[in-house]
């Protein structure tokens, strides 16, 4: 072993707990790298095996006249074409209503698009056409296995099939009915694939015939999409719905998105932490170590070599920290892949180990470690042998600080004081990377901490002062006036409005948008629709403001709206936009619907609304216990189902689990991670002084006046460091919160006033923390021994 090897090896054992602190920070950057990259790419594959196995439609048109069926197959690049029929129906099983969906299957074979995969069972078989097939969600959620009953409610009444198989279908991965009813209860919601000449029997005028088309592999997308959609408009279709928008896929894909940005944007930040503490560490051993420089200089040893030396400590840091990162990631990646589709159901779950994965891993954590050390490598090549014999006697005479200037009082303060006000510009370089390692902590905190911050806010907001419900009441066969007064005659209910719910395409310059029409009963005790008052304006719509992205009509023009079930179509204004967090609905007042049904052609729209498509939402008096008054509500003839709008907030909150564990984790890193960031910082900058703070011992100050001198200008270089802190950790948490944001998702940066407390009280009693081992070392500092050092 060579002499200089000998020596980075005893100098790293000297400063093992900075090092220690320093490679733990690249372990956690390069393994949070690998974990949520693996689970993106992993999850990514997984999710698009399963669609190419069941040949998952590239895009569904809905309601599109006949002769489109010719023309999309005759498009080039479109490799399958499917007809099927599809409806809204109402189910039952052992006696509890909820609503459904029926999805008609050929019964000679699986269709050629949206096949479905029999986890269960057996497919559907010619001549029985009272055998149906479940989809796995709902199966799980009632127990049913193959042989049991489910019952369809249809104009003669309700009508029993007998259940054949089990099936997970790409459609609905995630059961989702609509895109604006992304969070549906498995109880409450459930999709049957049946004979599709059992469709059209179901009690319901909202049969949608659907071309399924797939695109063969290397096409132009945007190209053939173009093509499919101008097809689809021309054979006036009520709606084109492209893959990316298919409600099931959208919501995984909002998974997908959050594990690749966290795959880039958290590492990126422990890794720059880690390569400030490196960089701060290995400057500290240049300094201290001058005399060594100069003497191995002097007596023959090349600049390269003192630059290859120094070099190799960062290699060392960043080699080790990369190696255990990557060894700890992969494997974590692995795990959180097998959770996603375990929860999820994702029949296919593909696990690759990627070179890349490791390469980028051992490249960030290399990077990181021989870039924080190029600086204080440099610094030592540039030393000559003469300068570093001299020592490092400063060679300015000591001045006022700048605060002393500004504040003349200040110059009358005990010497201490003014010792402390002085230190800081004494050694800029020093201060700095104090505040600079304050404000990367923070930045760290508040990422994570204001994440989970926003979204406890923006469900708060959503749940309990824009919906306002406690509970939606869907009527078995329409909601008339007699079920609309029994359904406020239920002892513990306050109030019961009817809304009218109407599945809608908007339209515009840009394109159309599948969204939800809800209109509300004037000045509504249901909904908040913020600054536009109680009840959108007569004659306009508020609408969520992707509908103006997506369709280009701006506010105050109008908005072409078409109800495929009705299948007719109607324009009004927009009134305004509205500011919700979670979906992208279109409102309206009743008065205004049905105003715009009437001159469409509809003759009588309040019927019309109040037998299809219309249900109740319910107020509980305070302190009712929810469950007794929903199961009273369940048991009033005509009521189909009750759905507990605290299940919904209970299931997004479900949907939100794996996020809250992800950020969690973040936090609990990004706590370590300062902890770690601020002890190396101090701790360096201590041992950097350590000659400085034995000198005033020598000369009669005491343990605890030196403690008090050090802590103090320590604690004001924190203070100064939380100010730009906070605004940076703020500008980034809204920077990475905002790559969540979509037409489903309205994610805007809220952190609560006590977290902006706790973190910065945080960074305080950090910085107190990793001041005690250094002060200790200067109480057992051998002062006799500093006194003949500085004599000679």
């Amino acid at each position: 072993m060579s002499l200089l090897s000998r020596k980075r090896r005893r100098d790293i054992r000297g400063h093992r707990w900075q090092f220690l602190s320093v490679t733990a920070t690249v372990v956690i950057g390069v393994m949070l790298f690998c974990a949520s990259y693996d689970a993106y790419r992993n999850l990514y594959v997984s999710y698009n095996s399963t669609y190419d196995r069941l040949v998952f439609a590239d895009v569904t048109v809905t309601g599109a006249q006949d002769r489109f069926v010719s023309q999309v197959r005759a498009v080039p690049g479109a490799e399958a074409v499917e007809e099927r029929v599809s409806a809204d129906v109402k189910l039952r099983i052992d006696g509890r209503e909820f609503a459904g969906r029926t999805v008609g299957l050929p019964t000679n074979g699986q269709p050629a698009v949206n096949k479905v995969d029999v986890v269960d069972g057996d497919y559907l078989t010619p001549n029985a056409s009272e055998r149906v097939l479940v989809e796995t969600h709902l199966a799980e959620a009632y127990d049913l296995a193959p042989g049991d009953v489910v019952e369809l409610l249809t104009p003669s009444g309700w009508r029993k099939l007998t259940m054949a198989g089990e099936v997970v279908s790409a459609e609905y991965l995630w059961p989702a009915p609509s895109n604006q009813q992304l969070f549906a209860s498995p109880e409450d919601f459930g999709v049957l694939f049946v004979d599709a000449d059992l469709v059209p029997l179901a009690a319901t005028p909202a049969v949608q015939n659907q071309v399924l088309v797939r695109y063969a592999e290397d096409v132009d997308r945007d190209a053939i999409d173009r093509r499919v959609r101008q097809l689809a408009d021309d054979a006036g279709a009520d709606d084109v719905q492209l893959q990316e928008d298919q409600p099931s896929n959208k919501a995984l894909s909002l998974d997908l998105q959050g594990f690749e940005q966290m795959a880039w944007l958290f590492p990126a930040m422990f890794l720059l932490a880690a390569g400030l503490a490196s960089y701060l560490l290995l400057t500290r051993i240049v300094f201290s170590q001058r005399d060594q420089i100069g003497t191995l200089r002097a007596n023959g040893l090349s600049r390269s070599a003192v630059l290859g030396h120094y070099l190799g400590y960062g290699l060392w840091v960043g080699l080790w920290g990369a190696s255990i990162g990557v060894l700890l990631g992969v494997p974590a990646g692995w795990a959180i892949t097998g959770a996603y589709t375990s929860e999820l159901g994702i029949p296919d779950t593909v696990r690759q180990l990627r070179l890349i994965t490791p390469t980028i891993g051992l490249s960030f954590g290399l990077a990181a470690g021989l870039l924080a050390a190029w600086v204080p490598a440099r610094l030592a090549v540039s030393i000559e042998p003469a300068e570093a014999m001299r020592g490092t006697a400063p060679s300015e005479r000591g001045r006022r600080s700048g605060v002393e200037v500004l504040v003349p009082s200040l110059r009358h303060l005990k010497v201490r004081w003014r010792m402390v006000l002085r230190g800081f510009g004494r050694n800029p370089r020093r201060s700095l990377s104090t505040i600079v390692g304050i404000v990367l902590a923070l930045v760290l905190l508040l990422t994570s901490w204001g994440m989970l911050d926003t979204t406890a806010v923006l469900m708060d907001k959503q749940f309990n002062q824009i919906q306002l419900e406690d509970a939606q009441v869907v009527p078995r066969r329409g909601l008339d006036d007699p079920l609309l007064s029994q359904i406020r005659a239920v002892d513990g209910v306050r109030v019961a409005e009817q809304v009218m719910a109407l599945d809608i395409s908007a339209s515009g310059p840009l394109g159309s948008y599948s969204t939800q029409l809800l209109a509300f009963a004037e000045n509504t005790q249901m909904h908040a629709f913020g600054t536009s008052g109680d009840t959108p304006p007569p004659g306009d719509v508020l609408v969520g403001p992707s509908v103006v992205d997506k369709t280009g009509v701006p506010v105050g023009t109008q908005l072409t709206l078409r109800s495929p079930s009705l299948d007719t179509g109607f324009a009004l204004p927009i009134g305004a936009t509205v500011d919700e967090p979670l979906g992208t609905f279109v409102y309206a007042s009743q008065p205004t619907l049905l105003n715009a049904l009437r001159e469409a052609g509809i003759a009588d729209p309040e019927s019309l609304m109040s037998s299809a498509y219309s249900v109740a939402f319910v107020q509980f008096e305070p302190g009712a216990d929810r469950e007794q008054v929903i199961g009273s509500l369940r048991d009033l003839t005509g009521v189909s189902t009750v759905s507990d709008s605290r299940e919904i907030y209970n299931l997004v909150q479900g949907y939100l689990g794996f996020f809250y564990l992800f950020i969690g984790m973040m936090l609990v890193f990004g706590g370590t991670m300062a902890l770690a960031l601020i002890f190396n910082t101090v701790s360096v900058n201590l041992a950097e002084r350590s000659s400085e703070l034995a000198s005033m011992r020598a000369n009669g100050m005491s343990k605890g006046i030196v403690a008090s001198i050090v802590t103090a200008e320590n604690l004001i270089l924190t203070a100064i460091g939380v100010i730009p802190g906070l605004i940076i950790g703020t500008w980034a948490a809204d920077a990475f919160l905002s790559t969540y944001n979509s037409d489903l998702f309205a994610f805007d940066l809220v952190i609560k006033p006590g977290t902006y407390i706790l973190a910065s009280l945080a960074m305080f009693a950090v910085t107190g923390l990793s001041l005690l081992p250094g002060i200790r070392a200067v109480g057992r500092v051998d002062i006799a021994k500093v006194v003949r050092e500085k004599s000679v």
